[in-house]
């Protein structure tokens, strides 16, 4: 699965891409033209983010099954 690119604050998070012949380029922080590539880091963060994304998503089932509740 190829993750997204994920704004993190002021910073885009653009997790390792993997092109056809299955070269893998190494993810990176960009700001404002700025690059730091996250050599040995980029795939635990993009678990971490991954799963912040799943906790948003599941809050705002909740809290949207909150304010509208079922009419069954």
């Amino acid at each position: 699965m190829r993750e997204p690119v994920a704004p993190l604050g002021v910073w885009l998070f653009v997790p390792d891409r993997r092109n056809a012949v299955g070269d893998v380029s190494t993810g990176y922080l960009s700001r404002n033209g700025e690059r730091v590539v996250l050599s040995y880091t980029s795939r635990p963060l993009a678990d971490f983010v991954r799963k912040i994304s799943q906790l948003e998503r599941d809050f705002a089932a909740r809290i949207g099954s909150l304010l509208l509740p079922d009419e069954s």
